[in-house]
């Protein structure tokens, strides 16, 4: 009985070091990490899925250093616009042409220490929500997440959050006429 005991104590502490572990990539220091938590598993999150994604977290953790050193909270500064600023980071946005240089993709905030406050104003503020939740159909297409937080004491605000939420545009192959899923070499290959 011990070793049952013992067993399912283990199992469920790994379990438990999983899940804590699992929004490592969602941000790069507990705080960031904290808000993407509370963003992915929020009641009412409409996505199906959200996925970390390290490059929006270095992205986004620059960001919020960059407005912590300027002092302010603002969509636009030395790395441009929110959507051009990831393209120019190598993130592969998928927008068309036409829109691009505003923002799609970005939700900012600064004067709270707590990831749960952060959440509380974005969850409040309609233009926020929809992104952050997914609750227009242009948003509920993004399913990957990056967040920043930075902390600076002389900075007016102290702490600032930036919160990324995007879609990445994906090579697709075109296979002309042929059906790539009946030729046995690409047996394996799995489709939606």
């Amino acid at each position: 009985m011990l070793r049952i005991s013992l067993v399912i104590f283990l199992a469920l502490s790994l379990q438990l070091e999983a899940n804590a572990d699992s929004f490592e990539s969602c941000g790069l220091n507990d705080k960031a990490q904290e808000l993407a938590r509370l963003i992915i598993t929020h009641k009412d999150q409409k996505r199906p899925f959200l996925q970390c994604n390290a490059l929006l977290a270095e992205i986004a953790d620059k960001k919020a250093k960059e407005m912590a050193k300027e002092g302010k909270v603002s969509h636009n500064g030395p790395g441009g616009t929110p959507d051009k600023r990831l393209l120019n980071a190598g993130y592969p946005l998928s927008l068309p042409a036409s829109v691009v240089g505003t923002n799609h993709v970005e939700a900012i905030m600064g004067g709270t220490p707590h990831a749960v406050d952060a959440l509380d104003y974005f969850a409040n503020s309609y233009a926020h929500r929809i992104h952050i939740f997914g609750e227009h159909p242009f948003y509920m297409e993004q399913f990957e997440i990056g967040v920043g937080h930075a902390e600076e004491w002389y900075s007016p605000h102290i702490d600032y959050w930036v919160v990324y939420i995007a879609k990445a545009e994906r090579p697709t192959i075109e296979y002309d006429d042929r059906d790539p899923m009946k030729e046995s070499k690409y047996l394996g290959v799995y489709k939606k």
